[in-house]
């Protein structure tokens, strides 16, 4: 080892370890003064009590106001006992009758009275990527700021479609809020309250900003969490080979313990093929997976808090709660329970202090990215801008109430869709979601079935031996869903990997052999894009552009992926230039089997050269088209979604934009009018498609059956 070296490095650690003593005095220091300060004023409230320093005998000694004093507590205790069986009563009815609320449809049909009522459309709180210019801490007090709506006859609770917050807050007279002791700023006109009776662990919520102390600590454990890569950056830049086969795992790995911003933002950067290499964004989609799971004490402890019940009293709530978890996200955990009832429900639980790691993590990313952002190499990501527009996201995410939110409004645009499905929350906070069990199956486990069972009949593909409806069902209700949120709703799930869709098969059980209900369910809906209608119509045109085959159109397209896209002619002309040659080897539009997936990568690929900027919610629009044409192309290869989206691409082209392909001339009057023309090209004209594909599909498969058994050979046409 270089001598040089060696000793820099003692000098640094000398460094180093001098800093951390310093902080550990400090911190010690702190924690004696505090220590001291609790004990004065201990002492200090003992004597003020009696009025002057008393001995142990004569505190021993009954009087008419210690009687007295007795006398109360045991009063108050009595009636705060009463209180928390009521509340534990009212708690356990309330949830069962929500339940049943939600499942009859009566909630649905309020909250889309709601909706009407708000002029047809609903407002998405958190806007994926969007700074919408408020603080987090005000989605904490939207639950007060709502008006009361009337709900169904039979149901008493306010359960309001308005609100983000969907608690029961607990009612007492101003007498008993006295007698309890209950703050008199968490009164309000209705001596209602949250999180009283509950005394063991407080609210997963702070809204204190992190110390310079916390934040320094912190950097401290990132900075040893990151040791590996950041040691290793220059053999990275240096070794092609190790960058893509050892390095890009070890920062996978890297943030993965980094903690809930971090996993999310690898997450993120992993569907960016725009900004960051194929290579990288395969290493970093392994986040995806299942991450650690807490304790199951924090879930009891959440639980209880929510619901304000005392604490230890959970299965007095609940029939039962399994304490191992279904799934553990980067963000909150699912449980699976069972009311008094006997239905069972789904529990999101979120991790322990999600909301303070993610504040403390995304100030020092801030830092970071105003560092690359100074580096002439890395100026056109203008990571700082990215960093602030998805720490909103994330900020918005640690709060479950907020995810509640998206759930109704996503179940609202597709209530008349019987088959397609979202979990239904009918009880939400920020630290918890109680919600619909929705049965079902990852649909990549499905498929992966089917993969090995054809693998063991020999040299075939689980797309050969899939049954027919189910293949059908997989690819068709795909892509229709997308095509809704995209050219209807303007509300796109954000997140819409194939971890994310569950499809639920349900086979007859009397033997008739009928074939089974199918039904798709997406759930995680922390992540929601609200589209603009600039931002939809210009996604649109790159999707008609790819149907007609024209490079230029696309090129004009993707420039507006950004209002900060400011580049100047010459190189407009060569972003162009290079689309244009991309569409003449790729994509020669309609009736070419385009390879949608393939395309799409190779526009981003373009995008990443040509230092191309594009906005979060475009990102989401691509990724989102990537993964439902790759989940198609599994099911049923030569099923393509540029042929099935025709008859929509073709009508909007020709009523939205020029004959260049990207003009614009429709007014909002003429597109509204569009909206209304949709959903009859969605159901009938690519409906007539799918029907005619798929008996296409069902006589090859015929045709293989009858040729494998031996039969007649196919006859030439």
């Amino acid at each position: 080892m270089h001598p040089q070296i060696t000793s820099n490095n003692m000098a640094i650690s000398h460094r180093t370890l001098a800093v951390v003593f310093l902080i550990v005095a400090s911190m010690a220091r702190i924690s004696a003064i505090h220590y001291n300060g609790n004990n004065n004023n201990n002492n200090n409230n003992a004597a003020s009590s009696s009025g002057s320093p008393m001995k142990l005998e004569s505190q021993s000694m009954p009087s008419s106001s210690s009687s007295s004093s007795r006398s109360s507590c045991l009063s108050a205790s009595t009636s705060q006992g009463a209180h928390q069986n009521s509340r534990i009563q009212e708690i356990r009815q309330l949830l069962c009758d929500r339940h049943s609320y939600v499942l009859n449809g009566h909630r649905l049909s309020d909250f889309a009275d709601w909706v009407q009522s708000q002029g047809g459309e609903t407002k998405i709180f958190s806007m994926h990527g969007v700074d919408v210019n408020f603080q987090v801490d005000e989605l904490h007090a939207m639950e007060l700021a709502v008006e009361v709506y009337p709900l169904h006859e039979k149901t008493k609770d306010p359960f309001l479609p308005d609100r983000m917050n969907l608690n029961i807050p607990v009612t007492f007279s101003e007498a008993e809020a006295t007698a309890l002791e209950v703050p008199t700023k968490s009164r309000n006109n209705n001596h209602t309250s949250v999180a009283h009776f509950y005394k063991g662990a407080a609210h997963d919520w702070d809204d204190r900003q992190p110390t310079a102390l916390q934040l320094t600590l912190r950097a401290m454990k990132l900075s040893i969490i990151f040791a590996p890569v950041l040691t290793t950056s220059w053999l990275a830049v240096l070794s092609s080979k190790f960058r893509r086969e050892v390095w890009y795992k070890w920062v996978a790995n890297c943030l993965a313990s980094g903690g809930a911003a971090f996993i999310k933002y690898g997450q993120w950067s992993s569907t960016r093929p725009d900004m960051f290499p194929t290579a990288f964004c395969d290493a970093l989609s392994q986040l995806h997976n299942s991450a650690p799971a807490h304790s199951w004490n924090h879930t009891q402890e959440q639980v209880e808090a929510s619901l304000d019940i005392p604490q230890g009293s959970l299965l007095e709530v609940f029939e039962s709660f399994d304490k191992q978890p279904l799934a553990s996200g980067s963000i909150a955990q699912v449980h699976k329970a069972r009311l008094k009832n006997g239905q069972t429900v789904a529990a999101k639980v979120v991790h322990p202090r999600v909301a303070e790691l993610i504040d403390m993590d995304f100030r020092l990313m801030t830092m970071l990215a105003s560092v690359c952002d100074w580096i002439p190499g890395l100026r056109w990501l203008h990571v700082r801008d990215t960093v602030s527009q998805f720490s909103h996201t994330m900020a918005a995410q640690a709060h479950l109430n907020v995810e509640a939110h998206h759930l109704e409004v996503l179940n609202n645009n597709f209530r008349n869709w019987k088959h397609v499905r979202f979990p239904q929350p009918f009880f939400a906070s920020p630290s918890l979601i109680l919600e619909t069990y929705e049965k079902g199956s990852i649909v990549t486990d499905i498929l992966d079935t089917y993969d090995q069972e054809a693998r063991e009949h020999g040299d075939l593909q689980g797309s050969d031996i899939i049954p027919l409806d189910l293949a059908r069902f997989i690819v068709t209700t795909g892509l229709s869903l997308y095509l809704k949120m995209l050219f209807l709703d303007n509300v796109m799930h954000a997140d819409l990997h194939p971890g994310n869709i569950m499809l639920d098969i349900d086979y007859p059980t009397d033997g008739s052999g009928r074939a089974p209900k199918l039904g798709v369910t997406l759930v995680d809906a922390g992540m929601v894009a609200q589209l603009t209608e600039e931002e939809s119509t210009t996604f649109i045109g790159l999707l008609c552009s790819l149907g007609e085959g024209d490079g230029r159109a696309a090129a004009e397209h993707a420039m507006r992926f950004s209002v900060e896209n400011n580049m100047n002619q010459q190189q407009r002309e060569s972003f162009i230039e290079d689309m244009e040659t991309l569409f003449g080897e790729k994509c020669s539009g309609y009736g070419t089997n385009v390879n949608v997936g393939d395309v799409l990568t190779s526009i981003l690929g373009l995008i990443r050269k040509h230092h191309v900027r594009i906005d979060a919610n475009y990102a989401t629009l691509v990724i989102n088209a990537m993964c439902v044409e790759s989940l198609a192309r599994r099911v049923c290869p030569s099923y393509n979604v540029l042929e099935a989206g025709r008859p929509m691409l073709q009508a909007y082209r020709k009523m939205s934009f020029a004959k260049d392909g990207y003009t614009r001339t429709a007014s909002s009057k003429q597109f509204r009018r569009m909206k209304r023309v949709m959903p009859f090209l969605l159901d009938r004209q690519k409906g007539h498609h799918d029907k005619t594909f798929f008996k296409k599909i069902e006589l090859q498969r015929n045709t293989r059956k009858r040729i494998a058994r031996g039969g007649d050979k196919p006859k030439r046409h």
